[in-house]
């Protein structure tokens, strides 16, 4: 396949790898962004209409499922089995901070690690980390699913809006009824997360996690999914016109595509951020549906690699207002701070029990027993406890979408050292998670 990289002077430069992508010389905006070049059957806006209503689907027997990482799929065969002894630690990657938490339900000492630096040292400060913004261009059936272009009931794009957003634009945050901004300019949202998770440590300095891009101009991935079960369904629309195309793709093609982009374009100490538009992903069959976010690690040449990949629905009637627009993201981007080895780097602080917890559940996404640090998923919206998500106002005014994330206190059942005494980012949580989960 063919990459074509044309810089801001329009010299270009070409190179020939394993990986259907393009990277286009759009602005923040992706206006001008360039399709693959070669030939596709792509249909007529009467022909995708016609197929979306011979192709309809009632998405409320779908389960919205957003995971900490990707279970291995092969022909058809789910595995959960972990990969041991790739490499002897993390190597080059993102910046990490380790600690150790006893906690009062098992008497058990945890090793927990986070990006960043630690909210403990002497003079907490910010900690920069680079991240890569991808946008994928879904080529299916047919259609093109385009996060650049205007979305069906936004006048501005997906890609726009996700990146002009407050995971990247700084705002101002409260955590129940603390100003947990209050530092010059704002802060991004997971940074005001993370500085009230560490609230009573932090509080009064500059201590954050932000968010810095790579490069100014996003990279436009085109991708031609492959698996035969692949496919695009129709949603009525909530705002008017046809209905709402939604492409099925396999979770471990999918993947697969993910740790390429990261090998094209980011290095270990990099996380690429890789946007989808109204994406479904399913496990082994489309039936097993449907993932709609997840961030892993994985051990590349030298170090460790982050990502994180998710939908924005720029439409309620997909999966309802609940993941709106970016809810999902906030899910997975306050995991990927909170457990960014996900218990799959030997060689991690504490190995394979990096970031291990009580057992905890059920509430939220988990309808059984967890023991991770997965902090968005006891609070995951639409779920057990039908948690909701909160407004925001961003770039333009346009009104944001994100959802409540649980306390490390929460979690190891120790006395909140979080804002305004909670157990969670917005104060779902009043208490710890409680006795250990059977």
């Amino acid at each position: 396949m063919t990459i074509s990289n044309r810089g801001p002077q329009g010299a270009s430069k070409t190179w020939h790898i394993g990986l259907t992508a393009v990277l286009a010389s759009a602005s923040m905006g992706f206006a001008g962004a360039s399709h693959a070049a070669g030939p596709e059957q792509v249909l007529t806006p009467a022909a995708q209409a016609q197929y979306l209503a011979a192709n309809k689907v009632d998405t409320s027997k779908w389960t919205p499922r957003l995971l900490s990482k990707p279970p291995l799929v092969k022909g058809g065969v789910l595995n959960l089995s972990r990969p041991r002894n790739l490499i002897s630690g993390p190597g080059l990657t993102v910046p990490y901070w380790t600690t150790a938490i006893t906690s009062p339900v098992d008497n058990q000492t945890y090793t927990v690690s986070m990006v960043g630096s630690s909210p403990y040292d002497a003079h907490p400060a910010n900690t920069n980390v680079i991240y890569v913004p991808v946008v994928i261009r879904i080529h299916l059936k047919g259609f093109v699913l385009d996060p650049t272009a205007p979305g069906q009931c936004d006048a501005q794009s997906a890609s726009r809006r996700f990146f002009n957003s407050p995971l990247f634009r700084p705002t101002t945050f409260d955590s129940n009824g603390v100003n947990v901004s209050n530092v010059p300019g704002g802060t991004q949202l997971i940074s005001a997360y993370q500085r009230a998770n560490f609230w009573n440590a932090v509080k009064g300095t500059g201590y954050g996690v932000t968010l810095i891009p790579s490069q100014l101009t996003p990279i436009v991935v085109d991708w031609f999914p492959t698996n035969p079960s692949d496919r695009v369904v129709g949603v009525p629309s909530n705002c008017g016109g046809p209905s709402t195309p939604v492409p099925l793709v396999e979770i471990d093609e999918f993947d697969n595509e993910l740790q390429a982009i990261a090998a094209t374009y980011a290095k270990p100490n990099q996380i690429p951020v890789a946007l989808a538009l109204d994406t479904a992903i399913y496990i082994g069959n489309t039936g097993n549906c449907c993932v709609l976010g997840y961030h892993n690690a994985v051990p590349v040449a030298g170090g460790t690699q982050l990502y994180a990949t998710g939908a924005y629905y720029d439409t309620d009637s997909v999966f309802g207002p609940h993941f709106a627009d970016t809810t999902i993201w906030v899910h997975e981007l306050g995991e990927l701070i909170d457990d960014p080895f996900v218990q799959s780097i030997p060689g991690a602080p504490g190995g394979f029990d990096n970031d291990l917890t009580p057992n905890w559940g059920p509430t939220g996404q988990v309808f059984g027993c967890q023991n991770n640090l997965e902090n968005g998923d006891p609070l995951t919206p639409d779920q057990v406890g039908n948690f909701g998500n909160f407004p925001v106002a961003g770039v333009g005014g346009f009104v944001y979408h994100y959802q409540d994330l649980a306390f490390h206190d929460w979690f190891y059942r120790t006395a909140s050292s979080s804002a305004g005494g909670k157990y969670s980012f917005k104060g779902y949580f009043n208490t710890s998670a409680g006795p250990i989960c059977h």
